[in-house]
């Protein structure tokens, strides 16, 4: 593994842990045995932006959507009426996470892009 992709995986990795460490502790009552926390916009549009131009690196992906993933800042926040919880957030990463290139191809496509199910916690205007 060359010194850029470890390094790439070692702040995948940290973002992802910092998301989670700052999760709820097993056992509170909730959803899935969370209290309804809701999600850092932040931390999890930074967490999903290195997620995503990762995997557009490694998939050889050229679009403009990668290009916006590995160059431009992340959102700070979620739009109008969006309040999703930590947990919505832990999903869609997990998902990211461990998605295929066919995956990645479709979602950051500039002609028609799609999005997994787990990452649709927002309300479509």
């Amino acid at each position: 593994m060359s010194r850029g992709a470890n390094r790439s995986l070692t702040l995948t990795t940290a973002l992802i842990a910092l998301l989670f460490t700052t999760a709820p502790t097993v056992g509170d009552i909730g959803s899935c045995a969370q209290p309804a926390v809701d999600l850092d916009p932040v931390r999890f549009f930074q967490a999903k932006r290195v997620l995503d131009c990762r995997h557009c690196r490694e998939c050889g992906i050229a679009t403009q959507a990668c290009q916006d993933a590995c160059s431009n800042p992340p959102p700070t926040a979620f739009p109008d009426g969006c309040r999703p919880l930590v947990h919505d957030g832990e999903v869609c990463l997990g998902v990211l996470q461990i998605a295929s290139c066919e995956s990645y191809s479709s979602w950051m496509s500039d002609t028609n892009p799609t999005a997994p199910s787990e990452c649709q916690f927002c309300p479509v205007e």
